[in-house]
Parts: C-alpha cells; sequence; structure tokens
C-alpha cells in the first residue's frame, strides 16, 4: 500500500473515507487483511473506539474464519466505522494513546510539556496538524517502527517538517 502526503489542505473524512475504502478493496489475503488493519490502527480509531476493537476481533479470528467470512463482516463493519467523523475528543484520544509510546523515552519535564500541548489540544488552542506533527517526529527520532507506518499520521497531518522537534 502506497501512502503520499498531502501537500495542500488537509483531507476531509469523506477523502479519508474513500482512501480507506480503495485501500481495503486491494485486500487479497488474510496477510494483507491484518496488515491494513495494524497500519489503519489509530486512523479507525478515531472514528470509533468501539467498532475498532470490533474489527480487532474480525482480524483475531483471521485463522478460524474463512476469508470470505472475514471479509464481509470486516467491510460491513468498516463502513459503519467510516460514518462516524472524528471529534476533537476522539482524536485526543488516539493522540494520548500514541503518546503512551513514549512514556520510556521521554524526560518528565517533555512528558510534561506534550501533556500540556495535548491539553491545549483539546481546548482548541492547538491543531491537530500540529500535534500530530510533533507526535511524528518524535517517531521518528525515537524510531517507533510500529507508528511510523500509521496512516493517521499521513492522511490526517500536512507535509512532515525535518527533525527539529521542540518540546
Amino acid at each position: 500500500m502506497s501512502v503520499s502526503k498531502n501537500t495542500g489542505n488537509l483531507l476531509t473524512n469523506s477523502q479519508i473515507s474513500e482512501f480507506v475504502k480503495k485501500e481495503f478493496s486491494e485486500i487479497k489475503s488474510n496477510s494483507d487483511l491484518v496488515y491494513f488493519h495494524s497500519i489503519n490502527k489509530f486512523l479507525l480509531m478515531a472514528h470509533s473506539p468501539d467498532r475498532i476493537r470490533l474489527l480487532g476481533n474480525i482480524v483475531a479470528n483471521h485463522k478460524i474464519l474463512p476469508f470470505k467470512t472475514l471479509l464481509d463482516e470486516y467491510d460491513k463493519n468498516l463502513e459503519i466505522l467510516l460514518k462516524n467523523e472524528p471529534t476533537t475528543k476522539l482524536h485526543a484520544n488516539v493522540l494520548q494513546k500514541i503518546f503512551g509510546y513514549f512514556k520510556k523515552d521521554l524526560s518528565a519535564e517533555e512528558k510534561s510539556k506534550i501533556l500540556m500541548i495535548l491539553s491545549d489540544y483539546r481546548q482548541n488552542k492547538q491543531t491537530l496538524n500540529d500535534v500530530l506533527l510533533l507526535l511524528e517526529g518524535l517517531t521518528r527520532k525515537f524510531q517507533k517502527t510500529y507508528l511510523v507506518r500509521q496512516t493517521y499520521f499521513l492522511l490526517y497531518a500536512k507535509v512532515s517538517k525535518t527533525d527539529d522537534i521542540s518540546i
């Protein structure tokens, strides 16, 4: 799956949903489904934490259920999930979860500053783009491979800044 950075305005929910649906339509095997779910986890979580758990359970049964059954169930629930537009609260929950990946890498002062930035985001004093760029920079700095692959960063943020990360 290839994704390019958005160089213009942020994408709309409709554009993001269309991208996800297109990528989903290219799944041809159980391993494709597992990969799709893993790289889209945070993006999907921003739409519906409850529905992402259900999708995770579907994927977890990839060795038990027939592939066609898995794909149909996942597709049905993905459609429902994508109809939910992410809110500031849902994005904040996802950002908090991503921040958790850095708890052992940051000093107490750095953690405090990031928590303040997340609080500012919840109060609409920071943009989602700004918080994502900060977390994306940390992801690269600390080589969090799992996070680097997340489409959440690619689809909800404008082009990333270089390695200049200031917390």
